[in-house]
């Protein structure tokens, strides 16, 4: 939900898949806070299917993916990291979100060979930072909301 909020604060139009779009976030599905319900059809089918189980997708505003997360609470992170690389060919980044406890366990899977064409492009986002990170996106936005021009 915050990632969604973030993406939204920051003017990306928002998607999370449908087997997650009835998990509650501050009283609203997931599928009611993002603001795409249909996915955006940017490549071969191939890449769709696999990009629209991707967590949490900001689309740019020619409806590209721009940034992309895999919240990784109890799953494996080389599941995502495979995913991420099935979509280096768009000019995306790409976020592994996760409790701080498991980033030992993302750099050692991302440290593999097989990965080496993204690993430049995933960065590991930790609950405290994407708290943070939401605390003050939200807060800019108020601020920019509030001045005249």
């Amino acid at each position: 939900g915050l990632l969604v909020e973030i993406g939204k604060l920051k003017q990306y139009e928002t998607f999370v898949p449908s087997q997650d779009k009835n998990k509650r976030f501050l009283g609203k599905t997931l599928g009611e806070i993002s603001t795409q319900t249909d996915f955006f059809q940017f490549g071969y089918d191939h890449i769709i299917r696999k990009a629209k189980t991707i967590d949490v997708c900001w689309f740019n505003v020619r409806k590209m993916p721009s940034v992309l997360f895999e919240v990784e609470h109890s799953t494996d992170i080389q599941n995502s990291l495979l995913k991420f690389v099935e979509l280096q060919d768009f000019n995306a980044n790409f976020f592994i979100v996760a409790d701080k406890v498991r980033k030992e366990e993302y750099i050692k899977k991302s440290s593999h060979h097989a990965f080496e064409p993204i690993k430049r492009r995933v960065q590991y986002l930790d609950y405290d930072k994407l708290s943070k990170w939401h605390a003050k996106t939200f807060e800019i936005a108020s601020v920019e909301n509030n001045l005249t021009y």
